[in-house]
């Protein structure tokens, strides 16, 4: 993934240079990837920075006029047009639409620059005036900083590979962090899979100054927190004037195509933006078992927006064919975060740069405006955990519980979304550039003020401002049912069957069903559904992913080998004669054992791609 890289010595030894090469080379994916490194060797400060084509960050390094201070980014900020002006005004020199204004920005302002910066990213500022170094990130951590530090340097890197490449003594898990994603699907706080590597904390600059590190947080959430609440009249109305406010700041630079799908988010952007036909480009996918419903509603709210849309279809063959390469690609970009089930999501990302090197989403839309966390206890059935280290899981869920205590959106920005949403930008950003604007400082500034509200708000807040900047598009209903206004009965007949669909195609491919459905319908398929090919006529329509039935038959082959093997087998985790009952199980349709296999496997593959190939 594009990012920074670096060695900062308080001892030097001789090696950074080497060192951060090596460290650089690790996150170099693609071949799109611009590169290269930066040394200061008199102040011990040794850099390596990438970048996409195209992207806000490809203008490494950005050094100020007087050649004294020098800045590494990665990801993007976004900025009003009056704050560009006024920094032109007062003399500076810089690209517009790209990253370079910041180190002027830090001249003028110092550090209080960080608490304006809006956007996902993180960097390193040199500034050779005192001489010092500051790193830093935005006020979510989104852009994961992954650091180790000992008693000669402090070593930092986007990607946790490059620092397990460089110091052998890192490869090693921490069975803390193997509880948590068991339970989890995440490692919590700022650690990660490895107990000598650590996440940089939300909201940070950390200074570096002759040996001595400020580990400093320019942000506090209280000031969110401690804000007066609205009324619900004024709260809706200053929400909705917000969102219409800032939406331009994320089209102002590159070219961006809008990831647009059937639901509310996307639709909103679409609606409150009101493009010019044709000047943003739409696209959305899906596979080749069927359409699913994003497919069939995506190009109709495009054409009633008169935007071009492509509709990008995922090879379920190819994807099949390749699948053991793929996932342990997916395991080496995303540092084993991404879940070994959505590894079509670099296929999809590598199209989407064809349409546009910059991807607009409705990510974190629902999360912060409906409350739909998604952060959830999924611990697997317990008999596939070895009973020695059960104790893990139960420390795992102990903290969960602490950590729950703060204000519910502070733990979802700086807690559920750094920890458990992040695997998918992080494999989307290898590809494209992304933006959201729904965590944009200004929108949750508001939503921190918000009343005691009703259950579907956020729902009824979105259909309100949709209906009034673009009318038209409350006549095409929603994968959730919503809209699709029209004459009677007719509407309401196709909403339900819309909703029928979806909740069949649930209950087929889900890893869990309640009422101790999971394996009944497992058994129910094997026997009837599959032979008799059923599922061709009702399945199929909420989503593209098949991942219980590809791994019951095309991928079976693969979950022997890599589930069944010894080396799995040995692993301290689990009790060994239940995972392969579990296996087996499930590639005979005697259950659904989905959730279980896809954790062991995300862990097995962490293992043999991050530690034991690296």
């Amino acid at each position: 993934m594009p990012g920074i890289t670096g060695i900062i010595t308080r001892h030097a030894l001789g090696d950074e240079k080497e060192k951060v090469d090596l460290m650089l080379k690790c996150m170099l994916h693609e071949s799109f990837y611009t590169h290269g490194t930066y040394q200061n060797q008199d102040n011990g400060f040794f850099i390596g920075f990438c970048a996409l084509e195209q992207s806000f960050a490809n203008c490494m390094p950005v050094i100020n006029e007087n050649k004294d201070i020098v800045l590494f980014l990665t990801g993007e900020t976004y900025h009003d047009q009056t704050d560009i002006n006024n920094l032109k005004q007062r003399g500076h020199i810089f690209n517009l639409g790209d990253a370079s204004c910041l180190v002027h920005m830090y001249e003028e302002e110092g550090e209080n620059l960080f608490k304006k910066l809006n956007g996902w990213f993180n960097g390193v500022i040199l500034d050779l005036r005192i001489p010092k170094v500051i790193l830093f990130n935005n006020r979510n951590g989104i852009r994961r900083l992954y650091y180790y530090e000992n008693n000669d340097y402090f070593a930092f890197s986007s990607e946790a590979k490059s620092l397990l490449k460089v110091f052998p003594e890192l490869r090693e898990i921490s069975f803390k962090s193997v509880g948590e994603v068991l339970t989890r699907d995440c490692v919590l706080g700022n650690r990660t899979y490895f107990p000598k590597i650590n996440l940089l904390p939300p909201c940070s600059a950390w200074t570096f100054h002759k040996g001595a590190i400020q580990k400093k947080i320019y942000f506090d959430a209280a000031e969110l927190e401690n804000q007066p609440i609205l009324s619900k009249e004024q709260f809706v109305e200053r929400l909705a004037d917000t969102f219409t406010r800032i939406l331009p700041r994320y089209f102002a630079t590159g070219t961006v195509g809008l990831g647009i799908t059937g639901g509310l988010d996307t639709r909103l952007i679409i609606a409150c933006l009101n493009p010019k036909p044709g000047e943003l480009p739409c696209y959305t996918w899906g596979g080749t078992y069927r359409d699913i419903f994003d497919v069939r509603i995506a190009p109709k709210v495009a054409a009633a927006c008169r935007q071009k849309h492509t509709t990008f279809r995922l090879d379920d063959k190819k994807l099949l064919k390749e699948y053991p390469y793929q996932v342990e690609k997916v395991t080496d970009i995303s540092d084993g975060l991404e879940s070994i089930d959505k590894t079509d999501a670099l296929y999809f990302n590598r199209m989407a740069r064809d349409i546009a090197p910059v991807r607009m989403t409705g990510k974190y839309g629902s999360q912060v405006i409906k409350g739909i966390f998604g952060f959830a206890a999924r611990p697997p059935y317990m008999h596939l955990i070895d009973d020695d280290f059960k104790q893990y899981l139960d420390a795992a869920n102990k903290t969960t519980s602490e950590l729950q205590k703060a204000h519910p959106l502070t733990f979802l920005l700086q807690g559920a979304i750094p920890w458990w949403w992040n695997a998918f930008v992080t494999l989307e950003s290898s590809q494209v550039e992304i933006r959201s604007p729904f965590l944009d400082n200004d929108f949750i500034k508001v939503l921190y003020q918000a009343p005691p509200l009703p259950s579907k708000f956020g729902v009824q807040f979105e259909l309100d401002l949709i209906a009034k900047m673009k009318p038209a598009l409350m006549g095409i209903p929603t994968t959730g049912t919503y809209g699709g206004n029209g004459p009677w009965p007719i509407p309401d007949l196709i909403k339900q069957f819309i909703k029928l669909l979806g909740i069949l195609d649930k209950i087929y491919i889900r890893e869990r069903l309640p009422y101790n459905m999971t394996h009944v319908i497992a058994r129910a398929d094997k026997l009837i559904i599959s032979p008799l090919r059923i599922d061709r006529l009702v399945m199929g329509f909420a989503d593209f992913r098949r991942y219980r039935t590809w791994f019951r038959d095309e991928l079976a082959d693969y979950l022997r080998d890599i589930l069944l093997s010894e080396k799995t087998l040995s692993r301290p985790y689990y009790n060994r004669d239940s995972l392969i009952k579990i296996v087996n199980d499930h590639i005979s349709g005697k259950g659904n054992y989905l959730r279980e296999i896809r954790k062991v496997l995300q862990l097995e593959l962490t293992h043999r791609v991050l530690l034991e190939k690296i």
